[in-house]
């Protein structure tokens, strides 16, 4: 990796930094919107009844009266008085474990199987939140009321090789009633949730998902280690649009969802049809047991209205993991989910026409060579191979420019030095310079690696973002047993700020490397700084990131560093040669 990579990738990334803080927000909002700055609260409001599981995180912003979904202040069908009689049900499948409460018919818990943290079965919904699968009717609250389940008197039931229907019913005053059917299959993370009434054609429908998702990876501290943002999305039949703060939208829909870093819950109809959808932002504090530090963290509540066409409304919901195998099996593009662009680079350079294509192709690659090598690890390598093969031409091309560039330099001093009270006949003599040396004065050498750089962040957000990667060693570095999460040879007994608290081998190494490098290619004496700065800067930065990503980058160094040492001693080669067949041409003339 040459200086100027070095110095795009750190701009880069402090760009980003400031593009995506509050600072920012605020001017944008207030300066470029003439809109005043909102930002996000959080409101944590108890409940007064006996029977409420954990506290209720309400969202700050009040949503109209018949946007009121899941609202305590809405009265639910039938007697106010009537008592709430709670009782929870687990339906065990292959995939996960889904608790359900009586009160409300709601979805308490979805634990993965295949996932773990800690030993224990990853929650991705928030423990202390209202659940999801929500229900409105008319804009009357079911959230309150109590279901009885149908024929049923098992509370922990194992899914066996049939599809189970779990039916949940409330009762109302005129002696109708209200189903909740759920369908759970071992084979799928999609359940099925169908409303079933007996006057509910025509009625106002409101299906919600107020609990929002949780986020199973935690911050590991340090500059690498971003809080992971969550983000909507959405889907009209044709593209998927997301979104990253509260809004209410009108239109034809499929789906509505939110996604954590690697899961993903969504609300799916059983066709495009008209809704309104109405998306809440809300904040909740969670605690960080390792720094005991308390974290604020965005939370998405979600939820539908839409009229029924019959008196069943066939629903879906998706619960799962974000691998690419699994939301491209459905057919509905909940692989777009993936890497969605948000920033204000869909502003400047379009990103989110192009980013999204690359960033899906290159994970495609990776987990096509997975399959090939059977170890991420070196699955990781092969990429970084044909990565750095793919774009030898470009690199080769940079190297060659700066290095002639260099060469010229003392010609260069010294025309500006002859020239310094004229200007204009200094700048001709430079131009005169560099066609004479064949070199553009724009500096070519900009350009190939300014075309390198979408492939190299796409797969800085693969690697970072692929669930496939979690959980997954690699025999390469026995010592790394999961390459989703910073690599950890020492943890140290206290806390280094910005560094963190563990040793990493990977960005000792990758450090190394980049302080050879600048020593290769820097030598004006006004640059000498950024031979020690630069692998300092690198090691920071890198010791938090994904073992995964550090390892991609490692290697993809040293590469670049072999590139270099080859086309120096090229180049010292050559002038060995001219001087040996010019001293030959002298003695034939003789």
């Amino acid at each position: 990796m040459n200086k100027n990579t070095l110095l795009a990738f750190v701009l880069i990334m402090l760009t980003v930094l400031f593009f995506n803080s509050e600072t920012w927000n605020r001017l944008y909002s207030e300066k470029i919107l003439n809109q005043p700055y909102e930002p996000y609260q959080e409101q944590v409001e108890k409940q007064k009844e006996k029977q409420e599981i954990g506290a209720t995180v309400q969202p700050t912003k009040e949503q109209p009266t018949d946007h009121q979904t899941v609202s305590q202040q809405q009265q639910p069908l039938g007697e106010e008085n009537e008592p709430a009689l709670t009782d929870t049900i687990k339906v065990e499948t292959d995939k996960m474990i889904v608790t359900l409460t009586t009160e409300g018919g709601r979805i308490l818990s979805i634990e993965m199987k295949d996932y773990l943290s800690d030993g224990e079965y990853i929650n991705i919904l928030p423990e202390e939140s209202e659940g999801g699968a929500q229900l409105s009717i008319n804009n009357q609250s079911f959230d309150k009321k109590s279901f009885s389940v149908v024929d049923q008197e098992k509370r922990h039931i194992v899914v066996e090789d049939e599809p189970f229907v779990l039916t949940m019913q409330a009762e109302v005053t005129t002696g109708s009633s209200v189903q909740k059917i759920f369908t759970f299959s071992n084979e799928s993370y999609k359940i099925g949730y169908d409303i079933k009434g007996d006057d509910l054609q025509g009625s106002r429908v409101t299906v919600g998902w107020l609990g929002g998702i949780e986020e199973s990876e935690k911050s590991a501290g340090g500059i690498g280690a971003p809080v992971e943002q969550r983000r909507v999305h959405f889907f009209d039949g044709n593209s998927v649009s997301h979104i990253k703060e509260s809004d209410e939208l009108s239109g034809r829909y499929k789906w509505l969802g939110t996604t954590s870093k690697y899961f993903f819950i969504n609300l799916i109809s059983e066709n495009v049809r008209e809704k309104e959808l109405y998306i809440n932002s809300f904040e909740i504090e969670n605690k960080d047991e390792s720094s005991n530090k308390t974290v604020k963290e965005t939370v998405f509540s979600l939820s539908y209205h839409t009229f029924a066409e019959s008196n069943r409304l066939n629903n879906f919901i998706f619960a799962g993991p974000t691998s690419y195998s699994e939301l491209s099996s459905h057919g509905e593009l909940f692989e777009k989910i993936l890497f969605p662009v948000l920033g204000w680079t869909r502003v400047f350079f379009w990103a989110d026409v192009w980013f999204p294509p690359v960033a899906e192709f290159i994970l495609r690659v990776l987990l096509f060579l997975q399959s090939i090598v059977k170890d991420y690890g070196v699955a990781i390598l092969a990429l970084t191979l044909l990565t750095r093969i793919i774009t030898y031409p470009l690199t080769h091309s940079s190297t060659k420019s700066m290095n002639r560039m260099k060469d010229v330099q003392p010609k260069i001093n010294a025309l500006r030095q002859k020239y310094k009270s004229n200007p204009q006949k200094m700048n001709t003599e430079l131009m005169a310079l560099y066609k004479a040396e064949g070199i553009n004065p724009l500096n070519p050498g900009c350009l190939p690696m300014f075309l390198q750089m979408p492939i190299f962040i796409a797969l800085f957000v693969v690697l970072r973002k692929a669930i496939e990667l979690r959980g997954a060693g690699t025999f390469l570095l026995p010592w790394i047993k999961d390459l989703s999460q910073p690599e950890s040879l020492i943890s140290l007994p206290f806390d280094i700020p910005i560094y963190g608290s563990s040793l990493a081998l990977l960005p000792i190494a990758m450090a190394v490397l980049t302080y050879f490098q600048n020593k290769m290619t820097i030598k004006d004496p006004n640059q000498k700084a950024m031979i020690y700065f630069m692998p300092l800067f690198m090691l920071v930065l890198f010791n938090n990131f994904p073992a995964g990503l550090v390892l991609y980058w490692t290697t993809s160094s040293g590469i670049q560093l072999i590139q270099q040492y080859i086309l120096g001693k090229k180049k010292a080669v050559i002038p060995e040669m001219t001087v040996k067949a010019n001293q030959k041409l002298k003695t034939v003339k003789r």
